[in-house]
């Protein structure tokens, strides 16, 4: 995915849909894909990540156990 792609997608209104996606009421395959795509987006949009509501706060669950999930699964 491109820089310019990037950009494009948090621009289209993403990242609401992402935090939907990290709330702790979808399964952890969910919350896992949405973690995936955020940590993409974030090597080009991290300051549209960090002021999105939700995205970093505690009420979602990006926990090591998920990140772990993540990386390990790579």
């Amino acid at each position: 995915m491109t820089d310019e792609n990037k950009q494009k997608i948090v621009d289209a209104g993403a990242l609401p849909h992402y935090v939907k996606l990290l709330s702790p009421e979808r399964d952890v395959f969910e919350q896992k894909e949405a973690a995936r795509g955020l940590w993409l987006l974030a090597f080009k949009c991290k300051d549209n990540i960090i002021e999105e509501p939700g995205c970093l706060d505690g009420r979602y669950v990006i926990t090591n156990t998920i990140l772990l999930q993540l990386f390990s699964a790579s």
